[in-house]
């Protein structure tokens, strides 16, 4: 025989799983989605050691993440402080005002950087660049696993995205939060830009 206990502890825990995943109840509008994205800067010489052009690389990552912005989506990824870019400048300035995926570096630094910068914000979804996600080097295997690893901790909530190449961050943020509108009147918001890489060229 089933106790009675045993059911009001069971529909508890119900009650307490379903609250922990609260919804808006309807699909999200302009501005209301916020997306957290980490990956290696564009002049990370493992970018190159994979064989990836840095120049273009970093135009890509600029062009995305502008795409995402401009659909809706919050993102840090945009430098506050824009000025013109040349292609001969370092890519590492953190002034060259330039939309980068959030949390740019290298398995050199400590991942401990990556949790702090999650911290203040309910992220709706996070995500991890192709770089590392798929490179077939085994420090950068390491560090997705880091990565991961950081996202369960700091943002249990937020579904964990994959983009395919520098250029499908907002297939892969549209994939799991369409949004109720089209957003060319009302984009989202830039959040910041995080750029941690004392190797880069």
């Amino acid at each position: 025989m089933v106790s009675f206990k045993f059911i009001l502890s069971l529909g508890l825990l119900g009650s307490t799983i379903t609250s922990a995943f609260p919804t808006l109840g309807r699909t999200p509008g302009c501005g209301e989605i916020d997306i957290f994205m980490t990956g290696l800067p564009a002049s990370h010489p493992l970018v190159k050691a994979q064989g990836f052009d840095p120049i273009f690389v970093n135009k890509s990552l600029t062009a995305d993440a502008a795409e995402v912005v401009k659909a809706g989506y919050n993102l840090r990824g945009k430098n506050p402080n824009p000025r013109t870019f040349s292609d001969s400048q370092s890519l590492r300035s953190p002034n060259a005002g330039i939309f980068h995926l959030v949390v740019l570096m290298g398995p050199e630094q400590p991942i401990s950087i990556l949790g702090d910068q999650l911290n203040g914000i309910n992220w709706d979804g996070t995500g991890v660049g192709f770089g590392v996600r798929g490179s077939p080097l085994q420090n950068l295997t390491v560090r997705l696993e880091d990565i991961l690893q950081t996202y369960r901790e700091k943002a249990w909530r937020a579904p964990i995205l994959f983009n395919h190449s520098p250029t499908s961050s907002l297939w892969a943020i549209q994939r799991h939060f369409p949004l109720s509108s089209n957003c060319t009147n009302s984009p989202g918001k830039d959040l910041g830009l995080s750029i941690i890489c004392d190797i880069c060229d």
